[in-house]
């Protein structure tokens, strides 16, 4: 329970009626239970959708303000991870350099870029696939946050995420996706029937493979993961998960 709460309180910033003492450890140790914080977020965005459509007419308006609110919830933590993941990156650098312009607080081109492409596509594709796909977005996304902590080693000496990455493991994955899939699959029987809700299980492999590629893709380009590309992985999946369910659908 302490590792769990410890997990909310380092990465959202919903208010905690009981404020844990921070230990790292137990945030790598809880981390296959990051989903749990991903069906927490999806329900909030789901009941603001609620709200918002009896006042709204206008999808992209409220696309609009439900992205902007997940980014009140998180912090807009996972969206540094993103922007500093892309500025590194595509320096076309060395491994140290990268990992360097990755810890600079300042916003690059790149990251920018990659910021602007990301509100334009989630929020587009949103509206196109329609807005109960924000119930399972952010569960499955950080999935493979949890996939991408077991896969690559941690390229830094020190850091927030190398306990994370130390404390997570091919039994934390399948935890971690055993939750996602009985979470998943009920929404898909809640909405619609047996079908829907194989349908919806398809996603889970279908973004947990490039979600892999993406660790090894890192460990390549800068000796491993870091906390900035674990959020990276978390954005760009839920961009993934919305695509592949405008397909499947």
């Amino acid at each position: 329970m302490k590792g769990l709460l410890l997990l909310f309180q380092f990465m959202t910033r919903l208010p905690i009626p009981v404020k844990v003492e921070y230990d790292a450890d137990e945030v790598g140790k809880s981390m296959k239970f990051f989903p749990v914080v991903g069906i927490i977020i999806g329900g909030i965005l789901w009941g603001a959708y609620l709200v918002l459509s009896r006042y709204i007419d206008n999808p992209y308006a409220i696309a609009s303000l439900i992205v902007l609110l997940e980014i009140i919830l998180t912090g807009g933590l996972h969206l540094d991870g993103l922007a500093d993941t892309f500025d590194g990156i595509f320096s076309y650098r060395s491994k140290h350099r990268m990992l360097e312009i990755m810890k600079d607080s300042r916003l690059g081109s790149n990251g920018a870029l990659a910021l602007i492409i990301y509100f334009i596509l989630k929020i587009s594709l949103i509206v196109e696939v329609g807005f109960a796909i924000i119930l399972i977005m952010p569960v499955i996304a950080r999935l493979n946050s949890v996939v991408n902590a077991a896969i690559g080693p941690y390229a830094r000496a020190t850091g927030m995420g190398k306990s994370i990455v130390e404390h997570t493991n091919g039994i934390g994955v399948l935890i971690s996706t055993v939750l996602t899939s009985l979470y998943v699959y009920f929404i898909g029987w809640h909405f619609g029937e047996f079908e829907l809700g194989l349908r919806l299980l398809a996603i889970i492999p279908l973004v947990m493979l490039p979600g892999a590629y993406f660790a090894k893709l890192m460990d390549r380009k800068i000796g491993g993961v870091t906390g900035d590309t674990l959020g990276a992985v978390l954005e760009m999946t839920e961009i993934l998960v919305i695509f592949f369910a405008a397909i499947i659908l």
